[in-house]
């Protein structure tokens, strides 16, 4: 029995889950991952779906259902495993869009790997074949319906957004981002968005020792305008842990990630009213620099406020 943890309309968890194979209830939605496998050559990698399987005998990509328990990347890293017996990390994998119908969310990544056909392990129950195809070799089985339609259909919405992002990865491996207390689950990787000055980031789950999630935090690589006021980490403790500093302790492990990019140095900023975080960054090891004026084309103007403090961190 397979299950699923399910979601509101707004991705919001429902805090139940669902057994694969029955019907959903009115606003209930559930998480699948799809991986757009990618050569050098910039060919993808599809597979035939088992003839037995709905949509039988049908190209695809590698995919499927987010058990419950599991976040999307987790996920995705499992089923190009099983189904293609491709073995690869965490922080191999770009989410590049997330593509919602009827009742489900499907994050999509890229993986870039370069892999000779016969080196596969298809999983027998879910392929019967696999190849590399060109972007036109794409579109012409999907103009002969020899693709699975929904496939064809966010391939043809996102290959541009796919050819747009970097030819190599952009990220480290994460796997060493753990102390005696917690250690940081990645959950997703974006890549930079030059006209939104959004900068490459990591996104993660704290976590204590035994596997329990207690808050979250990311890190963003590099430095602009808007990240002065933004700041390069994020992070929130959930109610229940907070007093045992695990915010500033999750920041050095993020310190720790951001030198293997050779930052030099890390910005982290609050507004003035917001205590607590400004003795993270105390107990983090911060300098505080200035209190900053947000801009009104901010985003963080449109939520109210107006100022924060900035804390400089040297790595």
């Amino acid at each position: 029995m397979e299950l699923w943890d399910l979601y509101d309309s707004e991705r919001k968890p429902l805090g139940r889950t669902h057994v694969r194979g029955e019907a959903f209830g009115e606003g209930e939605y559930y998480v699948c991952a799809e991986a757009w496998i990618r050569n050098s050559k910039g060919e993808f990698l599809i597979q035939k779906r088992h003839p037995d399987k709905k949509a039988g005998n049908l190209w695809e990509f590698t995919g499927g259902g987010t058990l419950a328990g599991e976040t999307t990347l987790q996920s995705i890293v499992r089923e190009v495993a099983e189904e293609n017996g491709i073995v690869a990390k965490a922080h191999e994998f770009t989410l590049f869009a997330t593509y919602q119908r009827k009742n489900y969310f499907q994050d999509l990544f890229l993986l870039r790997r370069d892999v000779d056909i016969k080196d596969l392990v298809l999983q027998p129950e879910e392929a019967i074949d696999a190849r590399w195809a060109t972007e036109e070799d794409i579109l012409q089985m999907i103009a002969a319906q020899e693709f699975v339609y929904t496939v064809g259909v966010r391939f043809e919405k996102y290959r541009d957004a796919v050819r747009q992002l970097p030819e190599k990865p952009t990220f480290y491996d994460v796997s060493d981002l753990k102390s005696d207390e917690i250690f940081l689950q990645l959950t997703r990787l974006t890549e930079a968005d030059p006209e939104k000055q959004f900068v490459p980031a990591y996104h993660f789950d704290i976590c204590l020792s035994d596997g329990t999630k207690i808050g979250k935090c990311d890190l963003r690589i590099g430095h602009n305008d808007k990240l002065h006021i933004g700041g390069n980490i994020g992070y929130g403790i959930d109610e229940p842990y907070r007093g045992h500093h695990y915010a500033a302790k999750a920041c050095e492990l993020m310190f720790r990630q951001a030198r293997k990019h050779n930052m030099e140095y890390l910005l982290i900023t609050c507004v003035p009213t917001n205590d607590a975080s400004a003795r993270t960054c105390e107990l983090a090891g911060g300098k505080y620099l200035e209190t900053a004026d947000i801009p009104e084309d901010n985003e963080m103007y449109a939520l109210g406020k107006r100022q924060v403090k900035v804390y400089r961190f040297e790595l």
